[in-house]
């Protein structure tokens, strides 16, 4: 029984074998149902584009100036430090609020309080032997005719280490659209001139960028090394001058 059992096992293999090989063949001879169909790699025609960059320019008067002022304080004491400095940065504040300058256009921009330590020679663990606290306060003047104002005042309030002024365009917008629409004129003007000379017609836009760039603005700056007296503070001479508004627009035409 037994042998009879496997004898039969092999058989049906055997069955399976050839049953197996007969499907792969008709496989592989039957006609494949996309037998018609013939592919093809064509070279695609290089585009027929032509990309230039245009600029605008404006010159404006600049109608905001940011001051930057700082107040440093040392001391032994946390007490002591925070108290002196927090009364000097007040009657800054004071004062600018005195000159018309509005409270929304007074931030503090840094709070920063530190241990001043004291390394021994000796190569000991260090001390603290005080504090520093710096205040810093960036305003926004509108009226230009108040800046002098505003970084003498300042000193003579309680600055005593940096004032720092730049002059802007509160809001440029209306200039960037001008500069823009500039910007685009000179492009067309040169892709015609390029497509006149090469013997050819523009088409449609096809794709435009635009980036802007802004001009490094004026920068005054006057540090001091220690308290000023009232004395020593002179008012400065300012003048905000001009700012210039860029724009550089990439403009892809079709050539036709």
């Amino acid at each position: 029984m037994q042998f009879k059992a496997k004898y039969f096992r092999y058989i049906g293999a055997g069955i399976f074998f050839i049953v197996f090989s007969v499907f792969l063949l008709w496989v592989m001879v039957k006609p494949s149902p996309f037998g018609d169909i013939k592919f093809q790699v064509t070279q695609q025609p290089y585009a027929r584009e032509i990309t230039v960059t245009g600029e605008g320019e404006l010159t404006a008067k600049p109608d905001m100036a940011l001051v930057n002022l700082a107040v440093v304080t040392q001391g032994k004491t946390v007490k002591d430090v925070t108290s002196r400095g927090n009364e000097q940065m007040n009657n800054v504040v004071k004062l600018l609020k005195g000159l018309g300058i509005s409270e929304d256009d007074i931030k503090t921009t840094n709070y920063w309080l530190n241990p001043d330590y004291r390394y021994p020679q000796d190569g000991g663990k260090p001390q603290i032997v005080g504090y520093s606290l710096n205040q810093n306060v960036r305003v926004k003047v509108r009226d230009l005719t108040k800046v002098e104002d505003v970084l003498d005042g300042a000193v003579k309030a309680g600055v005593n280490q940096t004032g720092q002024l730049s002059f802007e365009i509160d809001d440029d917008g209306e200039l960037r659209a001008q500069a823009r629409s500039d910007a685009f004129k000179d492009a067309r003007e040169k892709a015609e001139e390029m497509a006149k000379d090469a013997g050819v017609k523009l088409g449609r836009v096809v794709t435009f960028s635009e980036s802007g760039a802004y001009p490094p603005v004026p920068v005054y700056d006057r540090a001091y090394g220690g308290a000023l007296t009232m004395e020593a503070a002179v008012a400065p001479s300012i003048e905000p001058g001009s700012e210039q508004v860029n724009v550089t627009v990439s403009v892809t035409y079709e050539i036709e």
